[in-house]
């Protein structure tokens, strides 16, 4: 009887846990704020407040090129993470031409919304940047480089609006049950069934609005024409490379590139894959400024 007592409270901690509490590990990460702007960097920059459909403020960093422009580039930042992060590639980037909008996405450091949908409506928010960024600068064509879920919302991205010319992605998943089960087998150190994952996505689904069996940058890679470099670490922990490999495969872009940082886990490209790295990051960015410069 103590037994089956015990085993009955398990189950109903189980429940509660899958239906109350998992969820929001998923759409609602902690916030990371940080008080850097470019100008900490010695930069112009307009702030600006992209204010989406659903009355969304989303908090943004306009930083123009500072030579002749010849491109826009969007750049979306993880789960957890925030605009900031990317500051200190922004001199380089401005000096290729390029003028930059990046933004917390939603739920995410100074933005509003109380839930991110890994794409389901970030893909709105882009299209609603690339609307600001043309009436900023007629005429300039526009790329976007995502890492993590901003990668998968890039791919979404990509898909979804043609207006984008280029997409560099970093480290991302092919869908989001998969993912979700990985990460809930690796910070669990259990060997969760899918079914149990699937089911805590779902919950996660209802309580933030969105179908989130519906992320599935897989399918949007197999829309997806224009160029594309893809970037993955061989040790990645948290999305394995084989999500690069089956993106990869899916992408209809007959220009499209894998680039396999060796030793390479989630968030340390940077320093394990060193120039060689520095070197296909910035190279595929030069080339796209150049392929995709001046409008006639």
């Amino acid at each position: 009887m103590v037994l089956l007592i015990l085993f009955l409270l398990g189950l109903a901690a189980g429940f509660y846990l899958a239906t109350y509490v998992a969820p929001y590990a998923i759409i609602q990460p902690p916030r990371k704020v940080r008080q850097e702007t470019p100008a900490t960097y010695g930069l112009a920059y307009e702030p600006t407040r992209l204010t989406t459909a659903d009355g969304t403020a989303l908090d943004a960093f306009y930083i123009p090129a500072t030579v002749p422009a010849r491109s826009n580039l969007i750049m979306l930042h993880g789960v957890g993470s925030c605009k900031e992060v990317y500051l200190g590639t922004v001199a380089e980037l401005t000096a290729l031409g390029y003028n930059v909008l990046l933004w917390d996405q939603r739920a995410h450091g100074k933005s509003g919304g109380q839930y991110l949908s890994y794409g389901y409506r970030e893909k709105e928010d882009v299209s609603l940047a690339i609307d600001w960024l043309e009436a900023k600068s007629p005429g300039l064509p526009t790329g976007i480089y995502g890492n993590s879920m901003g990668g998968a919302v890039a791919l979404q991205s990509l898909a979804h609006d043609g207006r984008l010319r280029f997409g560099l992605i970093e480290s991302t998943f092919q869908d989001l049950q998969t993912v979700t089960h990985a990460y809930g087998r690796r910070m669990s150190g259990l060997p969760l069934p899918r079914w149990l994952t699937n089911y805590v996505l779902d919950q996660a689904g209802k309580i933030a609005d969105f179908p989130p069996r519906s992320i599935q940058p897989l399918l949007s890679a197999r829309a997806i024409t224009q160029p594309v470099l893809l970037i993955h670490g061989d040790t990645d922990r948290n999305i394995g490379i084989e999500n690069a490999h089956a993106l990869f495969a899916a992408l209809a872009s007959a220009d499209k590139e894998l680039y396999t940082v060796q030793n390479g886990d989630h968030a340390d490209l940077w320093d394990k894959g060193g120039e060689p790295y520095r070197d296909a990051w910035f190279g595929f960015l030069k080339r796209m400024v150049a392929t995709n410069g001046i409008a006639e």
